[in-house]
């Protein structure tokens, strides 16, 4: 089994980074792949940069997003699926690491599997290219699933989630499962990588390789600088919702509640006015969230009765 893997990577003004990203795709042990880097009308040097690499390795094939696209990580890796050729596709961030092993290991945990099973594997975190590899392999999340509701039962306890370079899945799962929502701006990432997940027919964990993260100055969640932002988030879960509640029959989810507690509370920070008009889907986090708060009231008064009643 030597599939050609399409790895897909978008890319804007990374010209001091994405070097670091291409290197180590250069260095995969796995030859039998082409790298699809989709510029997004960047304005500093990266596109010189993709050049020379293009140059070098005619598996690297670089692509100017024309001027009818509009902007933005999920068109672009929409874009790269319209070009790639292979059966299994690695979507990889512009300044992010693959272990040299990375494709490797993964295509050959899939060789005797059918085209809905999923590999992932360890994400390691990181700043700089030279900090240490550190690898936590006590995580509830790093062991194969038979299927994806135990996967999503696992995460409703714990949280987080796969990072969205671990993966590596056959083309025939992207194409029943569906390209990437354009009409998200923030967890674009989250609602497609469920439908892969909440698709597929097994999760195979490989341990023997990692990708690296490069950690980023706010985490998803911070990142709700606009309405625009705020409204895509709550869009993205509502989606979510849907398709989970149409497959698996269940009245409650830790899944469901953890994350949409998540976004509850950011949203009561920054755009409650969108609370406001969901009523309906944050239903329970504000039928508790207002319980809570009439309990927190009565045990102030009762405090505050207490110590008077002491001061005497």
């Amino acid at each position: 089994m030597n599939p050609l893997i399409s790895i897909i990577i978008p890319s804007y003004n990374r010209e001091k980074l994405i070097s670091e990203t291409l290197d180590s795709v250069l260095e995969q042990t796995y030859s039998n792949w082409e790298c699809i880097i989709i510029d997004d009308r960047s304005t500093d040097g990266t596109n010189v940069i993709l050049k020379e690499y293009s140059n070098r390795d005619n598996r690297f094939i670089t692509i100017a997003k024309p001027l009818e696209f509009k902007q933005g990580a999920s068109v672009s890796k929409n874009l790269g699926l319209q070009i790639a050729r292979g059966e299994y596709i690695q979507f990889l961030d512009s300044d992010d690491i693959l272990a040299k092993n990375k494709l490797a290991k993964q295509i050959d945990s899939l060789k005797n599997e059918n085209e809905k099973v999923i590999s992932v594997c360890i994400t390691s975190t990181f700043k700089q290219i030279n900090d240490d590899i550190i690898l936590d392999y006590d995580r509830k999340d790093y062991r194969n699933f038979n299927n994806s509701e135990s996967y999503f039962d696992i995460i409703g306890e714990m949280g987080g989630y796969y990072a969205p370079e671990s993966f590596l899945i056959s083309r025939a799962l992207v194409n029943f499962s569906g390209y990437w929502n354009e009409n998200l701006t923030l967890n674009d990432d989250g609602e497609f990588f469920f439908r892969i997940i909440y698709n597929s027919s097994k999760i195979i964990f490989n341990k023997d390789t990692f990708v690296r993260h490069r950690e980023k100055t706010s985490n998803n969640l911070s990142m709700l600088n606009s309405f625009q932002k705020a409204t895509s988030l709550l869009n993205s879960w509502k989606i979510i919702e849907i398709l989970y509640k149409t497959k698996y029959n269940k009245l409650n989810s830790k899944y469901l509640d953890k994350k949409k507690w998540a976004v509850y509370n950011e949203l009561k920070r920054t755009y409650p006015i969108l609370i406001k008009q969901n009523n309906f889907f944050f239903y329970n986090q504000k039928k508790k969230d207002n319980l809570l708060y009439k309990f927190n009231k009565l045990k102030r008064r009762v405090k505050a009765r207490l110590k008077i009643i002491f001061k005497y």
